[in-house]
Order: structure tokens, then sequence, then C-alpha cells
């Protein structure tokens, strides 16, 4: 094992996980953890392509099988992997519940939420852990973010402010033919770039409530959004603006404000926080000033040693498996920016403020719509 990451390992408990995807471009991002925890076993792995897939089932040193129900029945793992576009998710995690192995699957976890419906469901039947790969809830100012909002610092959110461009070119878009297609993603933007950027403010900000969104393609000859814009509201009357867009360069950032100060998040690990002095609550109802603002102070936020990455999200599913700890990124919570997405596109596409949870029949009546009109 490298010692480097020796302190992100999880217990040595040897598990045995099989990969259907095998031959996807993501797998390298996965490698580390088969490469360097000691308690995977890779016991096979299953591709559509046989070229791509045979060639990481030799790099990998298992089996390699063109039917992933093959794989199960045969190597019965204790965890799979699904590493494939994101319209098959749904379902080879299904086979892989029913046929008693955890499952941990790369985001988005399905294209919408009945499907990911019937995913948690499938896990609960079966008495088996479903996790969605989002490793961005380990970047060490993320979980920084997280403590000081928990704790109470931030005080109660008011306003959320989040502005994501990704952008991508025409050769991007040409790599690959499922690319920008309804068929293929089932969104743009929305189910490609952001479902990292929509976890994380659910995760530090909560569910919203309500959604008002506009989609739009600006410069992309694509079926799907480039570009979408929603206002969002949560449960305690906070508010909310997120942007994301592949058609638009610069920082992507999230700014969340309560009545104990501001935080803001940015890329390239950065987060800072100013805290009022006194609260807003307080200095609103009792200051004599009719148009002084608080003291705003800087405070140091402290961030511990995170990395960010993959291996984070199989050590801490491992324990989940082998400890009974809680997983951080669940189905449940991986629902979260799915649906966030989904309303997202329903509110733009049928001109309509959108309320949580989503109506699934309505919106997958619009995706069959929008898949056949393509």
């Amino acid at each position: 094992m490298n010692s480097s990451h020796s302190a992100t390992t999880a217990t040595a408990t040897p598990l045995r996980h099989a990969i259907v995807g095998i031959g996807a471009g993501i797998v390298s991002a996965h490698m580390p953890a088969y490469r360097d925890l000691d308690n995977v076993v890779i016991v096979g792995g299953a591709d559509v392509s046989a070229t791509a897939g045979q060639a990481r089932a030799d790099e990998l040193d298992c089996p390699f099988f063109l039917d992933h129900r093959q794989m199960l029945a045969e190597t019965k793992p204790d965890v799979t992997v699904v590493l494939t576009p994101h319209p098959f998710h749904a379902a080879i995690a299904i086979d892989a519940l029913n046929a008693g192995s955890h499952v941990l699957v790369e985001k988005p976890m399905a294209v919408q939420v009945r499907d990911a419906d019937a995913m948690i469901a499938a896990a609960d039947k079966n008495n088996r852990l479903l996790a969605v790969n989002f490793q961005q809830r380990f970047r060490p100012e993320v979980e920084a973010a997280r403590h000081l909002i928990q704790s109470g610092q931030l005080g109660e959110i008011q306003r959320v402010t989040q502005v994501e461009p990704w952008l991508r070119t025409v050769a991007y878009y040409k790599s690959a033919g499922w690319r920008g297609t309804w068929k293929g993603e089932g969104g743009g933007v929305l189910m490609n770039q952001a479902p990292h950027s929509l976890d994380l403010l659910c995760h530090l900000a909560g569910m919203p409530k309500r959604v008002v969104a506009w989609n739009r393609t600006v410069r992309h000859s694509i079926e799907v959004e480039d570009s979408s814009m929603a206002m969002l509201e949560w449960e305690n009357g906070a508010l909310g603006s997120i942007f994301f867009s592949t058609a638009e360069a610069g920082e992507r950032r999230m700014e969340i404000v309560g009545t104990g100060g501001i935080l803001n998040i940015s890329e390239g690990g950065k987060i800072t926080f100013q805290r009022y002095e006194p609260n807003l609550v307080e200095h609103i109802l009792h200051s004599p000033e009719r148009f002084a603002a608080p003291q705003i102070v800087a405070e140091e936020v402290p961030v511990g040693d995170g990395l960010g990455k993959h291996i984070e999200v199989y050590t801490d599913f491992h324990r989940a498996i082998t400890e009974g700890t809680p997983l951080r990124a669940d189905g449940r919570e991986g629902l979260m920016s799915l649906e966030l997405a989904n309303a997202i596109i329903y509110s733009s596409y049928r001109g309509c403020e959108v309320e949580l949870p989503l109506d699934r029949e309505g919106y997958s009546t619009l995706l069959a719509e929008l898949q056949a009109g393509a």
C-alpha cells in the first residue's frame, strides 16, 4: 500500500468490488482507491465495449464480462461500482442491489427522480447501502463551511448566491455522440457539469422549497441547455440565485449570507467568513442609528487536510459497510441535487414555479416529450 494514503485507508477487511463501465474514462479518477486501499479486491469488470473494457480489466488483473448480470452472478461482489453513462445508472444499480451487493454510483445517480426513487427503494428492500460519488463533500473548505453552518456561527441563512461557469468548447461536445443530448444525458450543464455544485448547495444550505428557472442554449449547437439561471426559496424564507453555464468562463463561487455573517467559498480551496458584530437580528432591532451597518469582522476559518478525492468516498463507504458509520452521501442525499436539476428543467420548459418535492409523473412526461422531440 502507498503510505501517502495510509491516513485515508479504511479497515483492512477485504471487500470484493465489481466495476460496471470499467472501460469508461472516469475510471482513472477511481484508480487510486483500487491501487492504494488495502481492503479493495477487484473481482470483475463489465463494459459494453469489449476493447476498452478488456484493456482496463487486464490492467486491474480481473475477469472481464460484456454482461454485468453475468458478472454479478459469477463474482457475487460485496460492492458494485457503477461508472456507466448516467442513463444506465438506475437499472444497473437495481440489478446489483437485488443481487445482494452494496452500490457506489457516479453522479448524477440517475437521469430523473423517479428512477432515483426506485434505486433507494431497492437498497432499502435488500438492506444494502447505496452511495453516490460526491467527492467534493470531502473538500476541506467544504467540510469547514459545513461545520461553521452546523455550529450556528452563520446564524439563520437568508441568501445564497452561486455562480458556476464550466466553459466547454465545440470540440468537447463533438467528442462523444451522447454529449449534449436529451437521450444521452437527460439535460445539458445541469446534468453533466452542475451536479457536484448543486449537491454542495443542498449539502450546505439545505433543499430549497420553491424554484423558478430559465434554461437557454446560448453558444452551442446542442439539444439541451448550455446555460441555466434559477431563483430559489427555502422553507425559512431564505432566497437564492444560481447560474451554471458551459458558455461562460470565470471563477466558480458560492456566497451564503446568514444573520451571523457572510460565508464565501470559491475554487482553489478558498474560504472566508466575515462575522457580523452584533448579529443582524440584534443590530436591526437595537441599533439607534438609522443607516449604520454592524461591524464586519474577518474570522479565520480552520480548514482540515481533506483532499476532496474519490479515495475518500471509498473510505467513507467501506467504513459504513464494515463499521456501520453514516454515509457522507447516501442515496437520499444524492437524490437532492438530481431533484433540484429536474425541477429547474421542469420550471423552464413548463414556464411555471415549481414546488418541491417535484411531481415525479409530471417530470417523467416532460422528459419523454423532450427525448421524443430531439
